[in-house]
């Protein structure tokens, strides 16, 4: 465990993941992301270890319904 922290703590990158703005989209609690809404563009940045990783963090984010 220490070993992946270790790991992600060293390879943690800024990406910036643009999708469109979902119909039902309200801000509900803490943002952990530096948003920007543009029409019915959303850019995030998200720290992750890779892309694939930030587009899955905003995606969850996104779908949350708490």
């Amino acid at each position: 465990m220490a070993t992946n922290l270790i790991f992600r703590a060293k390879n943690l990158q800024e990406f910036v993941v643009t999708t469109e703005l979902p119909d039902d989209f309200a801000f509900r609690g803490v943002i952990p992301f530096d948003m920007q809404i543009t029409g019915s563009i959303l850019e995030a940045r998200v720290w992750a270890v890779d892309f694939n990783e930030a587009v899955d963090r905003l995606n969850e984010f996104l779908q949350n319904d708490d």
